[in-house]
């Protein structure tokens, strides 16, 4: 037990190995050469949307325009984008037969759109005054699709209960690997494009009905011959998921964690699945071989472990030493949530969010 443990912490330096901060890239700044519009998707959103509205307010590179598209909220969210005198699009329905509603919310907001630049961000999505700048310059030097990770910042507890989803998320993208040639995916909430390449790929109308619309749209630039360069928002572009208790932590990651899963290359899965079991076996396995031999090795693996998840997750997120040192109860947590995601996906064959049943059967 204690091998598999041991080659699961190999393979988690090969799944993490080029993870890399938006702020730590060597990116060519130049004036900007061309018109910039911000695209923001919002349902129910009142908790967040003015402090992405301010915070956009304050940027170094002011976009030429900022569109904020309502979908059908029952909270303050139109009011709020409203004071900020952005351009506010209200959906007053549900989306139409065969959409997913944040990629209706975004088609919508894209047809209201005139920038040559696209910028897609999620509502909890909080920026530096250089963050507008640095990722237009990122598009600029790679073209195709960008995006890049929040930073997860967390204020209470319950909030690390996240801590093996975001480095799943990490790993699943496939293009964080040691040998890593090509993205199988992008990072939803903060993604730039040109709308040429926008239009070029079909939008997110060629990919409506996927509760995966950021796998999906990455993929979908692929097929197209677009790169697609995913980063994390380090110091520049953060957020904070899921303050609404357990429940929306559960929620927010089940809703679409299976499905992931099972798009994910044979190959990364199974050495997901190594990582995964090597963790938690050894922390399984400790509390019943202290009086064997195997228990100083396992000792060892335990914290070595422990500060291969810290080094890692510090970069994307506030997690400390002392969480990284229970990461147990964190893997427990995830293999909880992948239950309840595959409950939902494949017998009832529909998530809930935000106040939504969002079927997910083909």
């Amino acid at each position: 037990m204690l091998i598999i443990a041991l080659v699961g912490w190999l393979v988690g330096f090969f799944l993490f190995w080029k993870l890399r901060t938006l702020d730590s890239l060597d990116i060519k700044r130049e004036s900007p050469r061309r018109t910039l519009s911000v695209i923001i998707p919002a349902r129910n959103e009142e908790q967040n949307i003015g402090k992405l509205l301010e915070s956009l307010s304050r940027q170094k590179r002011v976009p030429e325009e900022i569109i904020v598209v309502d979908d059908n909220s029952s909270d303050r969210t139109a009011e709020i984008a409203s004071s900020y005198g952005v351009k506010l699009v209200t959906l007053k329905s549900d989306p139409p037969s065969g959409w997913i509603g944040k990629s209706w919310a975004c088609w919508n907001g894209y047809l209201e759109s005139t920038g040559e630049i696209l910028l897609f961000l999620d509502s909890d999505v909080e920026l530096a005054p250089d963050a507008l700048a640095t990722v237009e310059a990122y598009l600029e030097t790679h073209g195709g699709l960008v995006s890049a990770q929040p930073y997860h910042r967390m204020e209470r507890l319950y909030e690390r209960l996240s801590m093996v989803f975001n480095l799943i998320v990490v790993a699943s993208l496939g293009d964080f690997k040691a040998c890593s040639k090509e993205s199988r995916g992008a990072f939803g909430p903060c993604m730039a494009c040109y709308r040429s390449d926008y239009l070029k790929v079909g939008g997110h109308e060629t990919i409506r009905g996927s509760v995966l619309d950021d796998l999906e749209l990455g993929k979908a630039f692929n097929r197209n011959d677009l790169p697609v360069n995913n980063t994390f928002g380090g110091k520049l572009i953060k957020f904070r998921m899921y303050p609404g208790g357990v429940k929306s932590i559960l929620e927010g990651w089940g809703k679409n964690f299976a499905k992931g899963a099972g798009s994910t290359p044979p190959l990364t899965l199974i050495l997901m699945i190594l990582w995964i079991t090597g963790g938690f076996s050894v922390g399984l396995r400790l509390p019943f071989i202290v009086q064997h031999p195997e228990f100083l090795f396992g000792i060892v693996l335990y914290f070595a472990y422990a500060f291969q998840i810290y080094f890692y997750s510090r970069k994307i997120g506030s997690f400390s030493p002392v969480h990284a040192l229970i990461f147990p109860v964190y893997f427990l947590f995830f293999f909880y949530t992948f239950f309840y995601s595959i409950v939902r996906t494949v017998f009832f064959k529909s998530v809930s969010w935000k106040g939504r049943d969002i079927d997910v059967g083909s």
